[in-house]
């Protein structure tokens, strides 16, 4: 798995969820890909129909994105949300490392009571795909959603968070990987 740390400002729409959307910035392959900037999902976008059906919005001025894309065959949507979970544990795993408490609930993680980070799975024919946005500010998202950020805990560079979050992601897959090839059938 090809890792990436994209380090210009790109305003996640909710399209780089689309099929081989790393491949267009030229990463072929299944990949980790991360980078910052604002994040306001259009409905045409959105893949949470609950989410469309209330009219939400998903949005905020400035994030930490993590698109994961992996190729199988076929692709699963279930196997998409089983690595979104596995995604978002090694993410809490790397804040509580930053003295960073957080709790899980499914794919959200919470400080206290206050939302740190949104995230959605989907698959295509041939891949699998994965978007979590984590808060680096809380300006901009929607009031009606208490909202925690980085920020508020010291967190200003987002790179390293990124490149850490990315190797405890890709050491996890590997060691499953190493795993499979090394178990007999039954």
């Amino acid at each position: 798995m090809i890792s990436r740390i994209l380090p210009d400002p790109i305003k996640y729409d909710g399209s780089q969820i689309a099929p081989l959307w790393a491949y267009s910035m030229g990463i072929k392959g299944d990949s980790i890909v991360c980078f910052h900037g604002p994040m306001d999902v259009t409905f045409e976008n959105m893949k949470d129909l609950e989410d469309e059906k209330a009219g939400k919005t998903i949005k905020g001025d400035d994030l930490l994105h993590i698109i994961v894309e992996r190729f199988d065959s076929p692709a699963s949507m279930r196997l998409s949300y089983h690595m979104q979970r596995l995604l978002i544990i090694c993410i809490k795993d790397v804040l509580e490392k930053h003295g960073i408490k957080t709790t899980r609930n499914g794919d959200d993680l919470f400080i206290d009571d206050r939302k740190l980070n949104v995230s959605i799975a989907s698959a295509g024919v041939s891949s699998e795909k994965i978007h979590c946005g984590i808060n680096i500010t809380t300006r901009g998202t929607p009031e009606d959603v208490k909202t925690a950020a980085l920020l508020d805990f010291g967190i200003d560079d987002w790179k390293p968070l990124a490149q850490e979050i990315s190797e405890t992601f890709l050491h996890e897959i590997e060691d499953i990987e190493g795993d499979i090839t090394k178990t007999k059938c039954l």
